[in-house]
């Protein structure tokens, strides 16, 4: 690997100050525990604290055009930067973050209350993060509470965010397409992913608790797709959108082992159109608790190919729908309580079936309800 990657990067001084004037295409970072190789070959050597200083500074090394920061494997201690909105910032496009998989390992020191990593700015667009493991380490960093009266101000305290301003800002010039993907993220104080605009991907990732969601898109089109999802502790959401139309949650695993307490598998937000939650699985196992497998709040949303269980028989998950042009049809439920629960007052159909149902009994409060032969 460090072969293939020599041959695109010139290598220059250790020192932050010296590179940002000397912009590669690639530029590669090394972490303190790096092997000596790639510390000598890295453009940028971590010293083991506050590792978010060299980082930034590879970034902004890129030339116009944007690049990619290469991590070493490694561990790198990360820090919040004053008057910002996390540890490392990427406020630039056209920007990759990679590392060699999970053992590059960024981890927010204690106290820190931020973001790990922070994507902001005015139109700032085409980020890929890929190839890490995110440790938001919410247990030494639960201080942080935030304005509920200003928007955002309670939710920067994500492993990676993006949005285009800080807290109470508009968001007018949205960020967008961004990707993260192949990326471990766990343990953040409240979401562990969040990601607003459009075009936002989040791909094939392992991801685990949350203080609030594992992982959120806002505005949309979006994707979350092929992700594994493990939860071991309380949890408020396991993949969720907020205010977003035209969303894929498909192909991912929601797995809630034994002491997990997950409120919801799968949300989209009331008010929003054009989900479709579909080939999912979400398991919960004995002795773990999910309230909610899907809580389907917006409209024309297309429900199919899931499996939703849980080992417990008395105490069924719920599977809600409350809005109309709505089909729930091809899935396995085993143990779920079905509530159709229309409060657009639209009265538009909700089509359900044909489902393979075991313990899974239908309740009707209110909707248009066509309903095809279960078996």
């Amino acid at each position: 690997m460090l072969a293939f990657l020599m041959l695109f990067i010139t290598i220059g001084t250790n020192s932050p100050d010296a590179l940002t004037t000397q912009p590669t295409a690639t530029c590669i970072v090394a972490a303190k525990n790096s092997s000596g190789n790639d510390r000598s070959a890295a453009q940028f050597v971590c010293d083991g604290e506050g590792d978010q200083v060299e980082i930034n500074a590879a970034i902004r090394s890129l030339p116009p055009a944007g690049g990619m920061v290469f991590l070493m494997e490694g561990t790198y201690d990360i820090r919040k930067v004053q008057g910002t909105l996390g540890g490392i910032i990427i406020d630039r496009s056209n920007v990759t973050l990679a590392g060699t998989g999970p053992a590059t390992q960024l981890v927010l020191a204690p106290h820190q209350n931020t973001n790990v990593i922070r994507i902001i700015g005015h139109n700032v667009g085409h980020i890929t993060i890929r190839d890490l493991q995110v440790d938001a380490n919410r247990a030494q960093n639960a201080e942080g509470k935030g304005d509920p009266k200003i928007s955002h101000d309670r939710f920067e305290f994500c492993g990676i965010k993006a949005f285009c301003g800080s807290p109470g800002d508009p968001g007018d010039h949205p960020t967008h397409d961004v990707t993260v993907q192949n990326t471990i993220v766990r343990n953040a104080q409240r979401l562990g992913i969040m990601l607003e605009g459009p075009n936002m991907k989040v791909v094939g990732n392992t991801l685990g608790n949350a203080g609030s969601d594992v992982v959120e898109i806002l505005t949309g089109p979006g994707e979350i797709r092929g992700n594994h999802v493990e939860i071991t502790g309380q949890t408020h959401i396991a993949i969720g959108s907020d205010c977003a139309n035209s969303i894929l949650m498909t192909d991912n695993i929601v797995h809630v082992k034994e002491g997990g307490r997950l409120d919801i598998a799968f949300r989209s937000w009331k008010g929003s159109e054009r989900h479709v939650i579909a080939n999912n699985v979400v398991a919960v196992d004995s002795g773990g608790i999910c309230a909610q497998a899907i809580d389907a709040r917006g409209s024309r949303t297309v429900i199919t190919g899931n499996c939703l269980y849980t080992a417990s028989k008395d105490t069924r998950m719920r599977l809600s729908i409350g809005g109309g042009d709505a089909i729930i049809n091809g899935n396995v439920f085993e143990n779920i309580a079905i509530e159709i629960n229309d409060s657009t007052g639209e009265n538009k159909p909700i089509i359900l079936g044909p489902n393979v149902l075991h313990n899974s009994p239908i309740d009707l409060k209110s909707g248009r309800l066509i309903q095809t032969k279960q078996e």
